[in-house]
C-alpha cells in the first residue's frame, strides 16, 4: 500500500518546497466540498495575492490571475493556503502548502499524480487511504466516548470539528458488541466492519470503546432490509421482535465467524447527533441487566427489560429486606433447575398452563402438579395474578441478589 506521507515527502525533495498532509475538520471540510461542487470544470481560481508573492522566477511562469485557473486546488486565503485534495470524491484529506509555494505547473503535476494513483492502483488512495481514515475518524469518535463517559457528561454534544458527525443522522439504531474470550484473538477493526457491512446491507458506524468492545451505528433503513417473510412475521409482535430477529441473524453471523463468546444489546432508533454518551450508558446498563437476569443469553433489548431495570435500581439493602420478609425460607426454590425453566416459561407465555406445557414438551398435568408443589412450598398461586406478581418479582430479586 502507497503511504500519502510518503508520497508527500517525494513531492517535497521533487519540487524544493514545503508541502504537508492535513486532515480537515467538519466546518473546513463542508466548505472545500461546497467549492468543489460549485467551481467550474477547471476548478477554482489562483488568486493574484499569493502571485504577488512568489519569486521573480515563478512570476514569469505565470499570467494574470483573471485568465488562469488550476484544475484540482484550492486556495483558503483566510489561511494563506493552497490545498489539494487527495480524492475528490472524499475531500477530507488535502496536501496543503503555502498559497505561494506553488507555480500552476507544479500544482497540475501533484493533481496528476493524485490522479494517476487512483487510475492506475484502485484503492491506493481512494479506498485503501479512505478505510485508514475512517477507522481513525471511529478511534477518535471511541475515545471522545470514553472520556465524556468517565467524566459522567452523557449529555454532551460532538464538537463540530469531529469530521464523523457528517455520518450520523437523527434516526439511527444503535448495538453494543462484546466479545469475551481468554484466548481467542480479536476481531480486526477492518475484518468485523466489512462483515457488518455485508450483514446490514450498507454503510454503517463502527466505534470501538474498551478492548473486545464495540458501538455500531446503523439507519434505520437499513434494518427495513428485512426480507418481507420475516417482516410479516414480526409484525404482530411489533418492533421489539424485528429488532430482536435483526440482533439474532446479527449474533449468529459474527459467532459462527469467529470463535468466543459475544452479546449483544440494543435500543429502539435514536438522534445520534445528540447525547450520543448517553446512547452507550443507555446500551451498556441494557447489556448488564440483561445478562444478570438472563432474558436472552446473547441478545439483550431495552424494550423487554422495563421491569427487570426497575428491580436493578431498587437498593441492595431494600433487595434483601424484601426477600427476608417475604421469600424467607423460599428461594432455594429457585436454584432447582426444574422449577426455575419451569416458573420462567411460564411469565413468559403470560401465565398460559396449555402454551406453558407445549413449550417444556411436558403433559399438562405434569405442569400442574409443579405448579401445585410451588403453591406447596411457597404459599402463592402462581395462576392468581397478584401471587404471579409477587413470585416474579421474588424471582428477580433473587437473581439480581445472587448476581451481586
Amino acid at each position: 500500500m502507497v503511504e500519502m506521507e510518503h508520497i508527500v515527502q517525494k513531492l517535497e525533495q521533487t519540487l524544493g518546497t514545503s508541502l504537508g498532509l492535513k486532515t480537515l475538520n467538519a466546518q473546513e471540510a463542508a466548505w472545500l466540498t461546497k467549492l468543489i461542487a460549485t467551481s467550474p470544470p477547471f476548478g477554482d481560481r489562483i488568486g493574484h495575492e499569493e502571485r504577488a508573492q512568489g519569486a521573480s522566477s515563478r512570476e514569469e511562469n505565470r499570467t494574470s490571475h483573471q485568465s488562469r485557473r488550476v484544475h484540482g486546488a484550492y486556495v483558503h486565503k483566510d489561511l494563506g493556503e493552497i490545498w489539494i485534495p487527495v480524492n475528490q470524491q472524499d475531500p477530507s484529506r488535502v496536501i496543503v502548502a503555502n498559497q505561494s509555494a506553488l507555480t500552476e505547473s507544479e500544482i497540475g503535476l501533484i493533481t496528476l499524480l493524485l490522479s494517476s494513483l487512483q487510475d492506475t492502483t484502485p484503492g491506493v488512495v481512494s479506498k485503501s487511504a479512505g478505510k485508514v481514515e475512517e477507522e481513525r475518524r471511529a478511534q477518535q469518535l471511541g475515545g471522545w466516548l470514553k472520556e465524556r463517559l468517565q467524566a459522567g457528561e452523557l449529555l454532551a454534544e460532538l464538537p463540530e470539528e469531529m469530521w464523523i458527525r457528517t455520518s450520523l443522522t437523527e434516526d439511527m439504531v444503535p448495538f453494543l458488541l462484546i466479545h469475551e474470550s481468554e484466548h481467542a484473538p480479536t476481531p480486526s477493526y477492518k475484518a468485523l466492519h466489512r462483515l457488518l457491512r455485508s450483514y446490514f446491507g450498507g454503510d454503517i458506524i463502527l466505534v470501538p470503546l474498551l478492548d473486545k468492545e464495540w458501538i455500531i451505528l446503523a439507519n434505520q433503513e437499513l434494518l427495513d432490509g428485512i426480507t418481507t417473510d420475516d417482516k410479516e412475521d414480526a409484525s404482530v409482535e411489533g418492533d421489539q421482535d424485528l429488532l430482536s430477529l435483526f440482533c439474532m441473524g446479527l449474533y449468529e453471523l459474527i459467532s459462527t465467524e469467529w470463535v468466543g463468546d459475544f452479546h449483544i444489546s440494543a435500543i429502539p432508533a435514536v438522534n445520534a447527533l445528540h447525547a450520543l454518551p448517553q446512547t452507550v450508558s443507555m446500551l451498556r446498563e441494557t447489556m448488564t441487566i440483561g445478562r444478570t437476569f438472563q432474558v436472552k443469553e446473547h441478545i439483550h433489548l431495552s424494550t423487554g427489560l422495563h421491569l427487570e431495570r426497575l428491580v436493578y435500581s431498587i437498593p441492595e439493602y431494600q433487595r434483601n429486606q424484601f426477600l427476608r420478609e417475604y421469600a424467607a425460607g423460599h428461594t432455594d426454590l429457585f436454584e432447582d433447575s426444574e422449577t426455575l425453566s419451569t416458573l420462567e416459561s411460564f411469565f413468559e407465555l403470560d401465565c398460559n398452563v396449555s402454551e406453558t406445557a407445549k413449550h417444556l414438551y411436558i403433559h399438562r398435568n405434569t405442569l400442574l402438579y409443579r405448579l401445585d408443589k410451588i403453591k406447596q412450598e411457597t404459599g402463592l398461586d402462581v395462576r392468581s395474578f397478584s401471587d404471579a406478581v409477587l413470585v416474579k418479582i421474588t424471582l428477580l430479586l433473587y437473581k439480581v441478589t445472587k448476581r451481586k
